[in-house]
């Protein structure tokens, strides 16, 4: 089994399903209504876990009753928990998410400002038992000194480069081996260039691997200075909420078990598309085994 630490943002969702997410100010009427955990690193770790994984998060959370909530059930997921630091006074991030008929949809997310900014709690010795790592940009200084440490370990240290209120630091992205952009944050990042000349452009500071990933339309990557393409599974979607997580998580996972990148988003893939098809937050995120079932059907 092999360990993955993930550090980064844990937030507690609370979803509204209605049949159509509306584009002027209106009272809504919920169709159904759960609460589960968020977050990009949180629901990563979660995912590689279910994928046979060991996951271990890094991240705060104040000392309230979400934060409580937000750790028992990363716990049931069986997510390593014991280094989160919690914090008092502080509320603990939260999200409102509304999903409609066709499985898009729209997240409210509230960070505390008060949230504990410096990463030298953080305990990276136990870096030299992992096999990867993967961090969110939600929290900069803690991923600088959680990629730094591992690159200099030579282990995979896996960014998720998504669009966040903290900016897109350039740091972080020279800091990761593996960066993965969404489709939205590489157009911000390199605005104005092609998405092959933006990645060229994120290479330049990372010296490693690039990609960016395009939601139904598959994911992109550099290989060898070459632009490849791998196209998303086709799936009826019903949720999409948590799929870019489950991506990245599992495509950590697979850089962690030795496999190449290409592999790696052959089995990332697979898992996202899975969790699309379903409903019902991390429950619905696909063990290894439905994984390795849905691969073979789709050969």
């Amino acid at each position: 089994m092999k360990q993955v630490i993930c550090t980064g943002n844990a937030v507690l969702d609370h979803v509204f399903q209605l049949p159509m997410i509306p584009k002027t100010p209106v009272k809504c009427f919920a169709n159904h209504y759960f609460q589960a955990g968020g977050g990009n690193a949180a629901t990563a770790a979660v995912a590689l876990n279910r994928a046979g994984g060991q996951a271990v998060f890094w991240g705060r959370l104040g000392d309230d009753q979400n934060g409580d909530i937000i750790l028992k059930e990363l716990e049931e997921f069986g997510v390593d928990v014991r280094d989160v630091l919690r914090q008092q006074g502080v509320i603990s991030g939260v999200s409102s998410v509304m999903i409609d008929d066709v499985g898009e949809r729209l997240i409210t997310n509230y960070c505390d400002s008060k949230l504990r900014s410096d990463a030298n709690w953080l305990p990276l010795e136990k870096l030299k038992e992992s096999h990867a790592v993967l961090v969110d940009f939600r929290w900069h200084e803690g991923a600088i000194k959680t990629l730094r440490r591992a690159r200099e370990l030579g282990i995979p240290a896996v960014l998720d480069a998504d669009l966040t209120p903290e900016g897109l630091n350039k740091d972080v992205i020279r800091s990761a081996t593996h960066v993965l952009f969404s489709q939205p944050a590489l157009k911000e990042f390199a605005e104005g260039k092609s998405t092959e000349q933006a990645l060229h452009y994120a290479l330049e500071l990372n010296h490693g691997w690039v990609g960016v990933t395009e939601g139904s339309s598959g994911i992109r990557w550099l290989d060898k200075g070459r632009l490849r393409h791998f196209p998303a599974f086709e799936v009826n979607t019903v949720d999409t909420l948590g799929a870019g997580d489950v991506f990245h998580g599992i495509f950590a996972l697979g850089l962690a078990e030795g496999n190449n990148e290409e592999n790696s988003l052959y089995l990332a893939s697979a898992a996202a598309a899975l969790h699309c098809s379903r409903s019902g937050g991390r429950n619905s995120i696909p063990d290894r085994e439905e994984i390795n079932n849905f691969l073979n059907s789709n050969k």
